[in-house]
């Protein structure tokens, strides 16, 4: 298995982190971008500006990631929570929402240019009393650099606090208090902090979505599960070629379609992405003509 490139390019931290700080003065704002925004998700694209000129932190922005990959990614990241009572091992990143976030995270990588960070935000309701009166709060900031992909914990199902009427959701900063937990890495991971990963994104682990179950023993196992990208229905075959498909095909649409194949054997094509293409190519085609 292909093992991380830059197992020690925690700098990347480090230089965001003094950028952060600098951002708290006079000299250099903080400009944020609302990328995308509905009742339960939040992504931002964050720079620093100074002197009206964006201060140059040379991430590999933009950076072409497929949804489904994103969305592996977050899948295999985990916390570890203390409490006075136990210690408990869980999913940092619920999996109700892994596949909106994974989805516009991905669109989020491909606008970003190389002075951007990205922002996540992730609201979950609950009901007391029979009553939605809870707000729970998973943030974490995220950027690229060289071919790893580095991912800082903020708050974890953490309770929004209220100020009368207004919530108080805190913007995740590199070496900001987190609440009580420690981030647990698997394959094609490496701690980059006690709250922060760095990801070999590219890895091949990252082609299928998994969970960590833990055994009655206490045993770490994790398991593959089975995520659907929502509102995305594959095509019916009457609405996906209008046409029927002809017995001879072209060398090129051959070679296209296997490409395709390929594509979508590895993870790098959502169903839906997948489908129209394979239309397009297959109506190209001189013998559909």
């Amino acid at each position: 298995m292909p093992m991380l490139r830059n197992p020690i390019s925690t700098s990347a931290f480090a230089i965001l982190a003094a950028m952060t700080i600098l951002g708290s003065g006079c000299i250099t704002r903080t400009v944020r971008n609302t990328f995308f925004e509905n009742a339960s998700t939040r992504i931002v694209l964050v720079q620093e500006k100074r002197g009206g000129k964006a201060v140059e932190q040379d991430f590999a922005h933009p950076l072409q990631i497929a949804p489904v990959r994103m969305a592996h990614i977050l899948s295999r990241l985990d916390v570890r929570v203390e409490t006075k009572k136990s210690i408990q091992r869980m999913p940092a990143i619920p999996t109700e929402a892994l596949y909106e976030i994974a989805d516009h995270l991905s669109n989020a990588f491909s606008q970003a240019d190389p002075n951007q960070h990205i922002v996540v935000y992730s609201r979950r309701r609950a009901k007391r009393f029979g009553v939605f009166d809870r707000n729970y709060l998973t943030s974490f900031l995220i950027f690229a650099v060289d071919d790893s992909m580095y991912i800082h914990l903020s708050k974890v199902d953490w309770e929004i606090q209220k100020t009368g009427r207004r919530e108080k959701v805190p913007e995740p900063r590199i070496g900001d208090e987190t609440n009580a937990f420690r981030v647990v890495v698997s394959t094609g991971m490496m701690v980059a902090n006690p709250n922060a990963v760095m990801v070999d994104w590219e890895n091949p682990i990252f082609k299928k979505p998994s969970r960590t179950h833990i055994a009655p023993g206490g045993k770490v196992v994790r398991r593959t599960i089975l995520m659907e990208a929502p509102e995305e229905p594959e095509p019916k075959p009457s609405e996906a070629v209008s046409k029927q498909i002809p017995a001879s095909l072209s060398a090129a649409t051959l070679r296209a379609l296997a490409d395709l194949e390929d594509e979508r054997a590895n993870g790098e094509v959502t169903e839906a992405d997948y489908s129209t293409r394979r239309r397009g190519i297959l109506e190209a085609d001189p013998a559909s003509k």
